[in-house]
């Protein structure tokens, strides 16, 4: 059976060949951008070490790594734009509150670069899955 429609699908790759080494850049990448959120989070802390909240790393798979967290309560995060975070804003020294919306615009940029970056990779990782499981199952 031809596949040419194949193409017509306009993939980031036109062959598997290829899908594996746009995988591989994407595990880069991956590693490059959390190197850079750990470098964010660091900075933060060095910056404001007794702060009422900070940004932080969540393990799961929201594709929103990045959060902010109530120093001192429980494991519940929020938003710097939300009820909880607008009332903590209006607290902080206008000086510092212009910082934490820096951290916050990058927050919102890494997290979307990451996003972006893992759900491709996700996809990725299933298809080449999927094939080799019918290149297996047409021998």
């Amino acid at each position: 059976m031809s596949e040419k429609w194949i193409g017509n699908l306009e993939l980031p790759f036109h062959n598997i060949r290829e899908a594996r080494a746009r995988l591989g850049e994407l595990e880069r990448r991956r590693g490059k951008l959390q190197q850079m959120g750990q470098e964010m989070l660091q900075e933060f802390r060095e910056r404001f070490p007794s702060a009422p909240a900070y940004p932080t790393r969540y393990s799961d798979r929201t594709l929103t790594g990045y959060r902010w967290r109530r120093a001192g309560h429980k494991a519940v995060s929020f938003d710097l734009t939300s009820e909880t975070g607008r009332s903590l804003l209006d607290r902080l020294p206008t000086d510092v509150r212009k910082v934490w919306l820096a951290f916050e615009r990058r927050r919102i940029h890494l997290n979307l670069a990451l996003a972006l970056t893992d759900y491709e990779r996700i996809r990725l990782r299933d298809f080449l899955g999927r094939i080799d499981r019918l290149r297996e199952a047409e021998v």
